[in-house]
């Protein structure tokens, strides 16, 4: 069994940043530097695969994983890779039991939260970019970024959701890429549109139509490194009215402009 200490990873780290208790990494797996033993980490990590997909093998089963796919292990949680590909890339963010306690964040608080965030992916994404150029502007970047990221779930005051919240998160998601009105939204999930429209960033953080970006942009990200589909078709498929307002927002929400991260 091999243990991983603190910003190893199986591949070849590119790019290391240690911030607060935490590192965050770029890491780059292929054929010459990629160990498909078994191992785990000393502290628990987010693995972001953005390009070339991975294989993983845990508790003997195989998963296959699409790019685009966002992982969470606790520290010392049994795993190994398998790279089906020449080469694939991912962002890791690994994070210390220090900055638990400074936080007063817990493993579980962390899993939620990637799991949760509508933004997350664009949150790591933002974060690999400003590893490009590191001064100390980009490091109190790249912390309020990263707590940003896992302390989503911290940020919800009200525990106890109304069936029509619930709702309507399940309908964003499922219908993410078509155009709502807010009475089609209202009589979906049986609320007044006043009702929506009042409380959404109550229980979002956010207002509906930049929850709906946000989703778009989410999906793109999954799609925008197969290199078969052109960005226009990538910004027609993900409901943009246009390209040029894809871009906009795609380069807002990640820091990167579409065609440099295709090529990042």
């Amino acid at each position: 069994m091999i243990v991983l200490n603190k910003g190893e990873y199986t591949g070849e780290v590119i790019y290391k940043k240690n911030i607060d208790g935490s590192t965050i990494t770029n890491t780059l797996y292929s054929t010459r530097k990629n160990n498909p033993e078994w191992h785990y980490h000393e502290n628990l990590h987010i693995c972001f695969v953005f390009e070339g997909g991975k294989a993983e093998t845990r508790k003997q089963t195989t998963y296959s994983k699409k790019e685009g796919s966002l992982f969470f292990y606790h520290a010392e949680e049994r795993h190994r890779w398998i790279a089906p590909h020449p080469t694939s890339k991912s962002a890791n963010i690994e994070i210390e039991h220090t900055f638990l306690t400074k936080y007063d964040l817990t493993a579980q608080d962390i899993k939620e939260a990637i799991a949760t965030n509508v933004s997350a992916k664009a949150l790591i994404l933002k974060m690999q970019k400003e590893l490009l150029h590191l001064d100390t502007h980009n490091y109190l970047q790249l912390q309020v970024l990263l707590l940003e990221l896992v302390s989503h779930q911290k940020q919800k005051t009200y525990k106890n959701e109304p069936r029509w919240v619930i709702l309507l998160k399940q309908l964003l998601h499922d219908q993410w890429n078509e155009v709502l009105s807010l009475q089609e939204i209202a009589i979906h999930v049986g609320a007044h549109p006043v009702t929506i429209s009042k409380n959404f960033r109550k229980y979002f953080q956010c207002t509906l139509g930049e929850y709906q970006r946000k989703l778009k942009i989410e999906k793109s990200i999954d799609l925008i490194k197969n290199p078969a589909l052109s960005l226009s078709e990538i910004a027609f498929y993900c409901g943009f009215t246009d390209q040029s307002h894809f871009i906009r927002n795609f380069k807002q929400l990640t820091g990167f402009l579409p065609k440099v991260y295709r090529k990042f």
